[in-house]
């Protein structure tokens, strides 16, 4: 059945949290909610395909697919995108769906190679809440913000190093038939690396970028050594990522991709986190 589905239900279940109180807490109890239908609000937990938990297909209709292409996790420290991270750090991680469908939803957990938690996780914003399995402490999404592509959220770092420590992310790319049916799963894994030093992955490109502020765009030049996927994250001097989009694939040598703006941002400036097929480059701009 579809995330978006439960809403119609919340209120024949005698004993179930009502919409008010559910929105005083970014925490979901999964005891709460195990004899209940109320998966609107997110993932009921333990569904992303990690090897100690199921699929989102228990409770959708179909089979999981390859997220690979579906599915970007960008882990940034202040200065922009990392990947490696220092233990007992700070970093936001921002999960986007390479797609504009009008209802979403995802889980994910960060594990050990022993498939124990990875440091912990915790929201940003009204957009996010935390689910509690018990061991194991997760991120999905909630109901106001199935409308949205991407969302961000707070991860600290084990305090000692653990070696690589993997991402394991399910989305649903959801129909809002109010049904089961017709929905896509995507899994997919995202790996940072086990060093005990913040770095960005080895240059693999040369980047410029040039604001247009009569046109409210940027303008980058990039020249790659070998082709890619190119996707932009825009954040700010708080850390926060403001604006993230996949802008296609660039080929080896000389590509030129134009990013309009979002109008609301503030003037000030600004890292841009450029990921050519996983490599990372970032520079700052002034947005006036």
């Amino acid at each position: 059945m579809s995330w978006n589905s439960y809403l119609l239900v919340l209120g024949a279940i005698a004993g179930t949290l009502t919409l008010a109180s559910f929105h005083t807490s970014n925490q979901v109890s999964i005891s709460k909610f195990k004899n209940t239908h109320s998966w609107s609000f997110g993932s009921p937990g333990g569904k992303t395909g990690a090897p100690i938990d199921g699929v989102c297909t228990d409770c959708h209709v179909g089979t999981v697919q390859n997220g690979s292409a579906m599915n970007t996790v960008v882990i940034a420290d202040q200065n922009g995108p990392v990947s490696q991270y220092t233990p007992g750090m700070d970093y936001q991680v921002t999960i986007s769906m390479n797609t504009n469908n009008a209802k979403n939803g995802f889980e994910i957990v960060p594990l050990t190679n022993n498939n124990t938690q990875a440091g912990t996780v915790s929201t940003l914003d009204n957009n996010t809440q935390f689910i509690d399995l018990g061991t194991t402490k997760r991120i999905t999404h909630n109901f106001a913000a199935s409308s949205l592509t991407s969302w961000t959220f707070n991860w600290n770092a084990p305090n000692t190093n653990v070696g690589d420590i993997t991402f394991y992310l399910a989305t649903n790319l959801a129909n809002n038939n109010t049904g089961g049916d017709g929905d896509v799963i995507y899994a997919s894994q995202h790996i940072i690396g086990s060093t005990a030093s913040i770095h960005e992955n080895s240059p693999n490109f040369d980047l410029s970028v040039n604001y247009n502020s009569s046109t409210n765009s940027i303008a980058l030049d990039i020249n790659a050594k070998e082709g890619g996927n190119v996707a932009i994250n825009l954040v700010d001097m708080a850390g926060k990522s403001v604006q993230f989009e996949q802008l296609g694939k660039a080929s080896a040598g000389e590509n030129t991709f134009n990013v309009k703006l979002d109008q609301q941002l503030k003037k000030g400036i600004y890292n841009v986190n450029i990921n050519v097929n996983n490599h990372f480059v970032t520079k700052k701009i002034y947005i006036d």
